[in-house]
């Protein structure tokens, strides 16, 4: 595994998680006490920072197609 995809993997996770977080934030009380009492600022600038890491460590897979 090169580099750039051993910290694409996690980006995009914490970037899906982000956009989750308000919802979880009603069910489970440890999103509570980490997001504090205003949520949606906080998750989305993790969801941001999630996916400008993930855009800037993305690279293309395999050798290209060319047509025949």
């Amino acid at each position: 595994m090169s580099g750039k995809k051993l910290v694409y993997l996690p980006a995009v996770i914490v970037a899906s998680l982000g956009m989750f977080l308000p919802l979880l934030y009603g069910a489970v009380p440890f999103v509570r006490r980490l997001l504090g009492s205003d949520p949606l600022p906080k998750s989305l600038a993790l969801m941001l920072l999630g996916w400008a890491v993930a855009y800037f460590t993305y690279e293309e897979g395999g050798k290209e197609l060319t047509a025949s």
